[in-house]
């Protein structure tokens, strides 16, 4: 019983994780969209903060942060 709840909660938490990485990458997209160079900025900011919850979640999962030229290699994929 103890291992499925555990189980629930990790896929719980991956789940998270690809949320994080999908606000992440759809936020630094509209940033780059914008015309306001201080919303811009903002938007920026926001994007920053969910690749850290991303980057803890990750190693929370026991997993490797994705470093940047990782990341790249795997988006032209």
């Amino acid at each position: 019983m103890e291992q499925e709840e555990r189980d629930e909660e990790k896929r719980a938490l991956e789940a998270l994780l690809g949320l994080e990485d999908l606000a992440e990458k759809k936020i630094k997209i509209f940033s780059r969209l914008l015309m306001d160079t201080g919303i811009a900025k903002q938007m920026e900011e926001l994007s920053l903060r969910h690749e850290k919850r991303k980057e803890e979640l990750a190693i929370f999962l026991g997993q490797k942060p994705k470093k940047k030229a990782e990341q790249k290699c795997e988006e032209n994929k």
